[in-house]
């Protein structure tokens, strides 16, 4: 029986692709990429990954994130408004606006509640989760955040996993993780979870589009 949901955050419960946050960031102040945004933005996430577990402490989160920024703008050939622009995000690292939720995220969340899941996030990502998701309005949802940096592991690693349901009370086959990754299939069979893959863009047949059909595949 299932008693419990875990969830990736990052293009899961969050979008956090840069077409729904930083390319209408950059139109507003009439810019452009220069150049290919995808391979931008896949540079900028891979450097984010080899250092993010180091990003404990807020002071050292934002100075990860203001240099992820500054590789991503730089990559997109905007090198002159690399500097200012990531700046300026970093400063407003707390609007909403930039953590798009997932559209459904809110109300999957608020159904699985209301049924009497448990429910934890398991993420990849640094000291500033907590007040991402308390800003978005997630926060409350979740009775435990197994987040890497502050953990000191990052998936595939089954160890977040374990954490998670030993906060929870509850066995590996009593857990079910959304996410959208290799890293969550490959870290929730390394925990004995079973894992439900989300794709955000709705552009993998193998996977859950839109999350909504989570719901579908609980009792």
């Amino acid at each position: 029986m299932t008693r419990a949901v875990l969830f990736d955050v990052g293009n899961t419960l969050i979008l956090a692709s840069p077409r729904f946050w930083l390319l209408p960031f950059l139109e507003e102040r009439g810019l452009k990429p220069r150049k290919d945004p995808k391979e931008a933005a896949l540079a900028a996430f891979r450097f984010y990954e080899e250092n993010h577990l180091a990003a404990k402490d807020l002071p050292t989160a934002l100075t990860l994130w203001r240099e992820f920024h500054r590789r991503l703008f730089a990559g997109m050939g905007l090198e002159a408004e690399a500097e200012a622009l990531s700046r300026e995000l970093v400063e407003n690292w707390k609007n909403p606006r930039f953590w798009p939720i997932t559209p459904g995220a809110q109300e999957v969340l608020e159904v699985l509640r209301e049924r009497g899941y448990s429910l934890a996030v398991v993420s990849n990502w640094d000291a500033t989760l907590p007040e991402i998701l308390e800003v978005v309005g997630l926060r409350p949802y979740f009775q435990h955040l197994a987040v890497s940096a502050l953990s000191g592991v990052a998936k595939p690693h089954p160890r977040l996993f374990q954490e998670a349901l030993e906060a929870l009370g509850v066995a590996p086959e009593e857990a079910v993780h959304v996410g959208d990754s290799e890293a969550d299939l490959l870290g929730a069979e390394a925990a004995r979870v079973r894992p439900l893959l989300f794709d955000p863009l709705g552009q993998n047949p193998k996977a859950l589009h839109p999350l909504e059909r989570v719901l579908d595949f609980l009792p």
